[in-house]
C-alpha cells in the first residue's frame, strides 16, 4: 500500500523513523530536563568526579613538594606536629573523597555511607588545625585569608551531607566536589613559588579551578548547569572576593589588634 499519491508510503514511515531517532536523542541529552542525570548512570557519572579526585592529589603534592624544593626554607614548617596533623587529615580527605567516587562508580553505595564518620572527623581535624596554626603564624591578613579556605571547606561539605540525607545525591556530588576545590586552594598559591613570583600570580588558576572543573562536570553529564553548581560557585567566588576585600581594607589594623595586640602583622604576605 502506498497511500494517497502513491509515495506518501514511504515519505511518511521515514518521517516516522526520524521523529523516534529524535525522541530518543532528546531523552538522552536531557532537552526538557526531566531527568538531572540524563540517561548516565550514577556510576558512570562518577567517573568525572573520581578522575578529578585523583588530579586534585596529585596537583597539591606537586604543588607543595616542587615549592618546598625552590624555596628550602618552608619545609622547616612542614615538619612541626600540628602542620603535619594538618596535611594528614586534609591530604587523607582528598584520598577520601577520591575513594567514595570509586565506590560510587562500582556501585558500592553501601560502603560509601559508612565513611561519613571517618569523613567528617578528617574535616573536623582539617579546619581546626588550620585555624590553628594560620593564627600562630601571627599575620592577621593570613589568617583571615586562610582561614576563609577552612571555612568554605567545611561549610560546603556540611551542605553536601544535609541534601545527601534529603536523598539529594546530584546536589551532593557537586558540592562534594566545590568543597574539595576550595580545600585545595592553598596548594595554588604555592605555583607562584615555584617560579619565585607573587602569590597573586594564582588568581587565573584559582579562578579556573574554581569555574571551569563544576561547569565541565555539569556539561560532561547533563548538558546544563545545576542550580546548586551555581550556588556552590558563587559562595566560593563571594567569599573569596570579600575576604579579598578585607584584607586591604581599613579594618585590617583593627583586625590585628584585636587578634594580635598592638605587635601583630597586618600586612598582605605570600
Amino acid at each position: 500500500m502506498t497511500g494517497f499519491g502513491g509515495e506518501s508510503g514511504p515519505l511518511i514511515e521515514s518521517n516516522l523513523v526520524i521523529w523516534q531517532v529524535s525522541i530518543r536523542l532528546d531523552e538522552r541529552l536531557d532537552i526538557g530536563g526531566a531527568n538531572p542525570g540524563g540517561d548516565m548512570s550514577e556510576a558512570e557519572r562518577s567517573k568525572f568526579i573520581w578522575l578529578t579526585g585523583l588530579l586534585m592529589i596529585v596537583f597539591v603534592v606537586l604543588a607543595f613538594g616542587l615549592a618546598s624544593w625552590a624555596q628550602p626554607f618552608r619545609l622547616h614548617r612542614y615538619v612541626k606536629p600540628l602542620v603535619v596533623v594538618h596535611i594528614l587529615a586534609s591530604l587523607g580527605w582528598l584520598v577520601l573523597f577520591f575513594s567514595q567516587s570509586g565506590l560510587v562508580h562500582r556501585g558500592e553505595i553501601e560502603k560509601h555511607r559508612q565513611r561519613l564518620t571517618l569523613a567528617t572527623a578528617l574535616v573536623v581535624v582539617s579546619f581546626f588545625s588550620s585555624i590553628v596554626i594560620t593564627y600562630q603564624w601571627g599575620n592577621a591578613s593570613r589568617f583571615v585569608a586562610k582561614s576563609r579556605d577552612a571555612m568554605a571547606f567545611a561549610i560546603l561539605f556540611a551542605a553536601a551531607i544535609a541534601v545527601a540525607k534529603r536523598g539529594d545525591f546530584e546536589a551532593h556530588k557537586r558540592l562534594m566536589l566545590i568543597a574539595g576545590l576550595n580545600l585545595i586552594h592553598p596548594a595554588h598559591v604555592r605555583v607562584p613559588n615555584i617560579f619565585d613570583l607573587p602569590p597573586a600570580m594564582s588568581l587565573p588558576l584559582t579562578l579556573t579551578s574554581w569555574i571551569v572543573i563544576p561547569l565541565a562536570y555539569d556539561w560532561v553529564t547533563q548538558r546544563k548547569i545545576h542550580k546548586v553548581t551555581l550556588l556552590g560557585m558563587g559562595f566560593t567566588i563571594v567569599s573569596f572576593i570579600i575576604v579579598v576585600a578585607v584584607v586591604f581594607s581599613p579594618l585590617m589594623p583593627m583586625i590585628e589588634t584585636s587578634l594580635y595586640g598592638e605587635g601583630g602583622n597586618f600586612g598582605p604576605s605570600g
